[in-house]
């Protein structure tokens, strides 16, 4: 039996002991007309109620001091994968719906273009950091939040073709160059992504296919479209995740 349950068991045990205690004092302390048994019979219900309390308070201390350890426990366990791996890669999906909206707005640019493309590198790349450290798990409050991200993933990574039938190849030239170039202590900023750019001609030609590919149709709305609904459900099982996991 959890302490939980014992817990409760304890209470309604030394409520329901504390009542039968006074209606039985009552009834004898009325009916008695001895002082000194009246006496006896009222130091033996506190003397009742203070064992029982202080059992119950033993109890109740008990409990939340293993729950106080459990969710250290849990922290632990969950903090790491929040701070390193969540977080930024959620981050990077909210920068990158910002880049592709301002594509929108303000039209294709080299800048602009290249920002897309940095940020692209910067999702797939964060992922594919998760998979290799960490097989990819996503650890959540419930399996229907992991399953809801998951699918929110796949959905965006189907539907955003950007190079046609070279796409995949292409998303894991983008996830190479990120493992190579984004280290600890220095992180793949945006200006040393746009240099590398200008002379690289694979990133050149990702550049310019990913450009193509969003003035085309609705492809800029569509991928606005499961950016941010990878982003809210993400960020929404990762709230659900502070507050699940400090219960």
């Amino acid at each position: 039996m959890g302490r939980k349950y014992r817990l409760i068991i304890l209470f309604i045990v030394a409520l329901l002991g504390s009542i039968l205690a006074i209606l039985l004092a009552n009834s004898y302390i009325t009916t008695n007309a001895d002082l000194t048994a009246k006496g006896a019979i009222a130091a033996s219900v506190v003397t009742l109620f203070g064992v029982t309390f202080s059992a119950f308070y033993k109890e109740l201390s008990a409990y939340y001091k293993e729950r106080s350890r459990s969710i250290s426990k849990k922290w632990k366990l969950i903090f790491p994968f929040i701070k390193d791996y969540y977080n930024p890669w959620v981050g990077s999906a909210k920068s990158w719906l910002n880049a592709i909206e301002q594509l929108k707005d303000n039209g294709s640019n080299q800048i602009v273009l290249t920002r897309v493309l940095y940020l692209t590198t910067l999702f797939y790349g964060l992922r594919i950091r998760l998979i290799r450290n960490n097989g990819g798990v996503l650890l959540l409050s419930s399996s229907k939040d992991e399953d809801n991200v998951s699918d929110a993933y796949d959905k965006l990574k189907e539907e955003f073709q950007w190079a046609e039938s070279e796409t995949t190849k292409r998303v894991s030239y983008l996830q190479d160059f990120f493992l190579s170039h984004d280290k600890k202590d220095a992180p793949l900023l945006f200006d040393a992504f746009y240099n590398e750019v200008e002379k690289n001609d694979n990133l050149k030609e990702c550049r310019n296919k990913l450009g193509q590919w969003l003035t085309q149709k609705n492809n800029a709305e569509t991928l606005t479209t499961n950016v941010e609904a990878f982003y809210t459900c993400f960020k929404g099982a990762i709230n659900k995740l502070y507050t699940a996991w400090s219960d």
